[in-house]
């Protein structure tokens, strides 16, 4: 009836949302076009011959011309930059003396240290949230400070930077964010009923944020009162698969008698025992389908995934992950833009991931250390799907 292809979205959550942003500022279809003249006898030249061009429908057409809006977005959405003490990005030319750069006025000043500012200055906002802080107070970039919104009409909303459980204190530092208001530093941020705990992890189980290793040890403890060691063992296995606990080490050194009771029966060498618990738990892993010995010892290679909208080319990146994933390998998925990254598990823009500048140059490097978190987690990649 309408003699053209309708894709119809149903935005019954926000993934549909994004996958739809996707298509809109992905940009137009692009064909190459020959033209010729209708002669018998013609020199042939194909550089002249063929253009590169783009084609649009005639409704949009028609849509560009009378300048009509092909997407808003209301309301304004802010960034709200999140890092640790002393590790927020500053911006300077590239003929800049480092020293000159750290010794400029207002470097040591980012939007989360003013937020900071802001509750220490002002009494109304220190019961506001930092995702709410921009619907009260406006970011004024050149002084680098929050000031109380003057016209109330305007509505702005903030998003603070995501952060994923793996980069470990940052992730903490973003829950707090989330739940603390009126924090004057980030000292402050980490203080529970007077006491100042030494990191962000702490201090978000001390309020409750976050669910604490306890219950697993407790978990661990109760079952030594009926379980055989085999059963100890397994249920080990089970909560290093599938509960994440933050201090294996822990765990294991309070719970290793217990599990090794069998063994302790025929071999009295303590070192001999733990590491015959040690290979139980490994094949018990890799039934699971996990693995705790490094498989990097494939050969890389590039593939070139293209098509049209609509082929199946993010069902086939995610149906890759979900494979590689499921095997207990690291698969990292990146892309050029936020809105394909936002669209894939765990995805993340290239930028993000491997710490690329944002202006490529002879003298370009990513900006992260040997030892950083990063530098371990791409050594220990399977797969890097981007």
């Amino acid at each position: 009836m309408f003699n053209c292809h309708i894709n119809v979205e149903i935005c019954s959550s926000i993934k549909a949302v994004k996958y739809l942003f996707k298509y809109i500022y992905k940009g137009h279809d692009r064909v190459s076009v020959s033209v010729t003249d209708k002669v018998d006898e013609v020199e042939i030249d194909e550089i002249k011959q063929y253009k590169d061009a783009r084609w649009v429908t005639p409704p949009k057409a028609l849509w560009r011309i009378y300048g009509f809006e092909l997407s808003k977005m209301h309301p304004p959405v802010l960034q709200l930059q999140l890092h640790l003490p002393n590790m927020h990005m500053v911006s300077y030319h590239g003929m800049e003396k480092i020293k000159n750069v750290i010794n400029r006025d207002g470097t040591e000043r980012s939007m989360l240290t003013a937020y900071f500012e802001a509750n220490n200055l002002y009494e109304k906002a220190r019961g506001i949230l930092y995702r709410d802080f921009p619907e009260y107070y406006t970011w004024q970039r050149r002084g680098k400070s929050w000031q109380e919104r003057k016209r109330a009409a305007v509505f702005q909303v903030g998003r603070i930077v995501s952060a994923h459980p793996a980069e470990g204190e940052r992730y903490y530092l973003r829950v707090l964010l989330n739940h603390v208001t009126g924090a004057t530093s980030y000292e402050d941020l980490r203080t529970v009923d007077g006491q100042v705990m030494p990191t962000f992890r702490e201090a978000a189980e001390k309020r409750g944020l976050i669910e604490a290793d306890n219950t697993l040890d407790d978990c661990m403890t109760e079952a030594e009162l009926f379980r055989m060691p085999s059963s100890l063992r397994r249920l080990f296995t089970t909560i290093l698969v599938f509960c994440e606990p933050s201090d294996v080490r822990n765990l294991w050194n309070n719970h290793l008698e217990a599990m090794s009771e069998d063994y302790s029966r025929n071999c009295k060498c303590k070192h001999t025992v733990e590491q015959m618990v040690l290979k139980n738990i490994r094949d018990m892993l890799h039934s699971m389908g996990k693995d705790i010995e490094s498989v990097d010892r494939q050969r890389g290679g590039i593939l070139f995934v293209d098509g049209p909208g609509g082929t199946g080319k993010t069902f086939l990146y995610m149906a890759l992950l979900a494979t590689v994933r499921g095997q207990g390998k690291i698969a990292v998925a990146t892309a050029t833009s936020g809105v394909a990254a936002s669209i894939m598990p765990g995805g993340r823009t290239a930028h993000s991931r491997f710490k690329i500048p944002l202006k490529i140059d002879n003298g370009a490097i990513c900006s992260f250390t040997k030892q950083s978190g990063t530098a371990k987690l791409l050594q220990s990649i399977t797969n890097n799907l981007g």
